[in-house]
C-alpha cells in the first residue's frame, strides 16, 4: 500500500470521527464548549474542532442549529 492511501484513509477516519464528535456535540451528548472539562476530553476537542467548525458552519446556514 503507498503512502499516499495510507495518507487517505488516515484523512478519511479523522473526518468520520470528526462527524461523530461532531453529532454528539450538536445532540448535547458532550458539552458544546470544553470549560471545566479536563484530561482527554479537551485533547478531543483541539483535535475535532477543525471539523466541527465546518459541521456547524453548514448546520447554520441550513437554519439546523
Amino acid at each position: 500500500m503507498g503512502i499516499a492511501k495510507k495518507i487517505g484513509i488516515i484523512i478519511l477516519v479523522y473526518f468520520i470521527l470528526g462527524l461523530v464528535w461532531s453529532f454528539m456535540r450538536w445532540q448535547n451528548i458532550i458539552p458544546m464548549s470544553p470549560g471545566g472539562l479536563d484530561g482527554p476530553l479537551n485533547i478531543l476537542y483541539l483535535i475535532f474542532d477543525p471539523v466541527s467548525i465546518i459541521v456547524f458552519m453548514i448546520l447554520g446556514s441550513l437554519n439546523r442549529l
